[in-house]
C-alpha cells in the first residue's frame, strides 16, 4: 500500500476516489443506522459548502467535541475537503483543560454535541477566538442551546446538512496540515500535535500493511473518535481500501463481541488494557465463533488468542509518529517485543541520555527519524520550546524507555519519567504490572516510584482488586517475593477502587504520584500497619 505516491496522501483524494469507485458500497455504520459512500459524501460536501459560508477555510481550526456518530465523522472530512484543520476534543474536557485546548488551537469554529455545549457556555467570557458553534442535537442532549446566542453565531447541525452537494474546491497539498490531536497530558500539559494530510495517510497505509487489512475486511472500533486509532487507523483505512467501518457510541467491554458478530467484523480495534478485561468475562460457548481475525492493538496473550481465535496485533507508535514497529503476521514475535523497525518509514534507536545509540541489550530512550518526507508531526502546535527538545540532535525523542535485542526485536518498557531506579538497578514498571495482572484477583494496578528516605526510588504499587476478591498485602508480597527479583518487590502497597486515567484508558501516573485521592498504603516494613 505504501505504493501510492505521495502528492495522492491527502484525505480528499483519496475519499473521493473511492466515492467514484464504491457509491452504493456501504462505509459505515453504527447506532445511527448505515450510509453509503454516496450518501456520506453528499451530506459530508453539503456541510463543508455550508462551512464555507461561515468563513470556514483553508486553514482555519475546526474542533469537534461529539460522541461517536456521523456527525463527527462528516465533521473531519468536510474540514479536510475544505484544507480546514480539524482538532478533536476529548468529550471528558471541561473547564481549564477545554478553554486551554481550544485556546492554544486557535479555534475559531465548533462542532458539539448538546449535551457537552454548557461545558462550552460555561467558558463563553474566556474564548476570545471561537466565532461559530454548530449544535449537533446528540441523543442525550439536555442543555438549552440557544443561551449560546449571547456569545457566538450558532447553528444547527442537521440543517448543514442540507444543500449544496457539490465537491467543494479546494487545493489541497499532501504538506498540508489536515489536524492537531492533544497528546494525552498523563506527565505533564497535553501539546497539539501538528499533522500533515501526508503523516495521516501514511500512519494508515503502515497500519493496512501491519494487518494485512484488505477490502475484503470489515472494521469495527469501540473508540473514542477523538482519538487517532478510530479515525486515522478505522475511518481513514477503511475508505483507502473502499470497504466498510462499524462503530459504537462507546466501549462496552460486556457487549462487544455481540456488536463483532452483529457487524461480522473481521478486524476490531482494542486498546491494551482490554484484553485482561474481556478474558475476565464470563465465558459462553460461543467464544471461539467471534469473526474477527485481528485484535488491534494489545501485547500478544495466548490465553486471549486460544479463547476467542483471533490474533492480537502488537505495534508500537504515536500520534507523533504513526506505526514505528510491528511484527509481521506471518512471522512469530519475540515474547514481550512490540516488533522490529517499521524500515519503510522510519529509522528506528536506542539511545542514552546524550543521544549516543547504544548496542542491543542496553536500556535507553527510543528516538525515531522519518525515511519519508511529512510522514512525522511538523511541530507542538504554539510551542517552539517543547518542538526543539523532542527533536534534539535529529532525532524525535518519544520519552519512552526500551530495549533492541540482537534479532531486531524492539521491547517498550516504560514513559521515561515512569521508570524506576531501586538500588542501583533500571526497573520497569509495565514488567512488575505484568506478573500482578496475571493473578486473577487483580483487575488492575500501577507501579510507580515512592521517593526514597535513602536514595533512589522505593517501588510503589497501586492496587484494584477485581468484582467481590479479597487479597492481603501479605499475600501480595508473597506472590512477589515467589515471581519477581528481589530488588522489584515494591516496599508500598496501595488498594484503591479504580485508578486515575484519561478516557483513551491511560493511567494518569502522575496522578498517583501526587497521592491524589490516595487510598489505603501499607509498607512492607512495617507490614500490615495502614498508613494514611
Amino acid at each position: 500500500m505504501n505504493n501510492i505516491p505521495i502528492h495522492d496522501r491527502t484525505v480528499k483524494h483519496l475519499f473521493n476516489q473511492t466515492v467514484r469507485k464504491k457509491a452504493d458500497k456501504v462505509f459505515i455504520r453504527g447506532p445511527d443506522g448505515e450510509l453509503t459512500y454516496h450518501e456520506f459524501n453528499a451530506a459530508t460536501n453539503a456541510l463543508a459548502n455550508n462551512l464555507s459560508q461561515l468563513e470556514l477555510k483553508k486553514g482555519c481550526k475546526l474542533g469537534i467535541m461529539a460522541h461517536n456518530s456521523f456527525a463527527f465523522v462528516h465533521s473531519w472530512i468536510a474540514a479536510a475537503k475544505l484544507g480546514a484543520i480539524y482538532v478533536p476534543i476529548n468529550n471528558d474536557y471541561k473547564g481549564d483543560i477545554l478553554q486551554y485546548q481550544m485556546n492554544k488551537a486557535e479555534i475559531t469554529h465548533l462542532v458539539v454535541d448538546n449535551s457537552l455545549s454548557g461545558r462550552v457556555y460555561a467558558l463563553s467570557n474566556e474564548l476570545p477566538r471561537l466565532k461559530y458553534v454548530v449544535i449537533h442535537q446528540d441523543k442525550n442532549s439536555e442543555f438549552e442551546s440557544f443561551s449560546l446566542n449571547q456569545f457566538f453565531e450558532v447553528y444547527q447541525f442537521e440543517h448543514l446538512l442540507q444543500g449544496d452537494s457539490a465537491e467543494p474546491i479546494t487545493d489541497i497539498s499532501y504538506t498540508d496540515p489536515l489536524a492537531i490531536s492533544f497528546t494525552s497530558g498523563t506527565t505533564g500539559p497535553s501539546k497539539g500535535v501538528l499533522a500533515t494530510n501526508c503523516h495521516v495517510v501514511t500512519f494508515a497505509l503502515d497500519w493496512i500493511v501491519a494487518c494485512q487489512f484488505t477490502s475484503h475486511d470489515q472494521l469495527y472500533s469501540p473508540l473514542p473518535m477523538f482519538h487517532a486509532i478510530a479515525t486515522w487507523l478505522g475511518v481513514l483505512p477503511t475508505f483507502i481500501m473502499g470497504t466498510e467501518i462499524a462503530f459504537a457510541e462507546r466501549l462496552s467491554v460486556s457487549s462487544f463481541w455481540d456488536d463483532v458478530r452483529r457487524y461480522n467484523s473481521s478486524v476490531v480495534h482494542g486498546i491494551f488494557a482490554m484484553v485482561p478485561m474481556l478474558l475476565k468475562q464470563p465465558k459462553t460457548y460461543n467464544d471461539k465463533s467471534v469473526p474477527a481475525r485481528l485484535f488491534y492493538i494489545g501485547q500478544r496473550n495466548e490465553e486471549f488468542e486460544a479463547r476467542f481465535n483471533c490474533r492480537i496485533v502488537e505495534v508500537y507508535g504515536a500520534t507523533e509518529t504513526g506505526i514505528v514497529t510491528y511484527t509481521p503476521l506471518n512471522e512469530e514475535p519475540a515474547p514481550g517485543s512490540c516488533g522490529r523497525a517499521n524500515g519503510s518509514t522510519y529509522d528506528v534507536a536506542i539511545v542514552d541520555d546524550q543521544d549516543q545509540i547504544l548496542p542491543a541489550g542496553s536500556i535507553g530512550e527510543i528516538v525515531v527519524r522519518p525515511l519519508q518526507p511529512y510522514s512525522m508531526i511538523q511541530e507542538y502546535y504554539n510551542m517552539p520550546v517543547e518542538t526543539v527538545s523532542a527533536f534534539r540532535n535529529l532525532w524525535f525523542h518519544t520519552g519512552d524507555n526500551g530495549r533492541l535485542d540482537n534479532d531486531g526485536f524492539f521491547y517498550f518498557l516504560d514513559r521515561k519519567k515512569d521508570a524506576i531506579r531501586r538500588r542501583g538497578e533500571n526497573i520497569s514498571s509495565f514488567e512488575i504490572e505484568s506478573v500482578l495482572n496475571s493473578d486473577v484477583r487483580i483487575a488492575e494496578c500501577a507501579a510507580i516510584a515512592e521517593p526514597s528516605e535513602l536514595s533512589e526510588d522505593e517501588v510503589k504499587v497501586v492496587i484494584v482488586l477485581a468484582d467481590n476478591a479479597t487479597l492481603s498485602p501479605d499475600e501480595i508480597w508473597k506472590l512477589c517475593e515467589e515471581r519477581m527479583p528481589k530488588f522489584w518487590v515494591p516496599r508500598f502497597l496501595e488498594f484503591r477502587n479504580s485508578l486515575p486515567k484519561t478516557p483513551n484508558q491511560k493511567v494518569q501516573k502522575y496522578l498517583l504520584r501526587q497521592g491524589v485521592d490516595q487510598g489505603s498504603v501499607f509498607d512492607r516494613e512495617d507490614r500490615d500497619v495502614g498508613l494514611s
